[in-house]
C-alpha cells in the first residue's frame, strides 16, 4: 500500500507540475487573450454609458503592452453598476490585466501623468482598434 501511495504521488507531482510554455502556445494564448479583449469591448459598447469621461491612456497611434495595463487599470477604477453594466459584462478590465502580464510587460509608468480625457466609448474603442493591430500582427507560425 505504501508503494502504490508513493507512486501515485509521484505521478501527482510530474504531471501536476507547471511547465514552461512553448513560444507557439504563447502566442496562442495571446491571440485568445486579444480575441476576449474584442469580445469584451464589443459587449460594452451596447450599454451606453458615454458620458462619463476617462484618461486617456490607449490610442491606436501608441498600442504597447503597457498601454494596455494602463487602460486596465483605469477601468478597474469604475464599479460595473457604475456603467450600467452587470458584473458578468465586466471582464474587460481584468483581460487588459492578464493580456500585459502575459506579454511579460515590465514597464511601469504612472497613469498620473496623462492629462487628456475622453468619452468612455471613445477609450472603448481605442482597445478595440489596438487589439485589432496587436491579433493582425501576432502571428503563430
Amino acid at each position: 500500500m505504501k508503494s502504490f501511495s508513493l507512486l501515485f504521488l509521484g505521478i501527482m507531482l510530474v504531471t501536476g507540475a507547471p511547465h514552461k510554455r512553448s513560444p507557439s502556445e504563447e502566442c496562442k494564448l495571446q491571440r485568445t487573450i486579444l480575441e476576449e479583449i474584442i469580445e469584451h469591448v464589443k459587449v460594452m459598447k451596447r450599454f451606453k454609458n458615454s458620458r462619463i469621461l476617462v484618461k486617456n491612456v490607449i490610442t491606436p497611434a501608441n498600442c504597447t503592452c503597457d498601454n494596455f495595463r494602463k487602460a486596465g487599470k483605469v477601468l478597474s477604477e469604475y464599479e460595473a453598476e457604475m456603467l450600467g453594466l452587470t458584473e458578468k459584462n465586466w471582464l474587460l478590465p481584468r483581460t487588459l490585466t492578464s493580456y500585459s502580464k502575459n506579454t511579460h510587460c515590465n514597464v511601469k509608468t504612472q497613469i498620473t501623468n496623462f492629462t487628456d480625457e475622453v468619452e468612455f466609448h471613445q477609450l472603448l474603442e481605442n482597445i478595440k482598434l489596438c487589439a485589432q493591430e496587436k491579433y493582425r500582427d501576432t502571428s503563430c507560425d
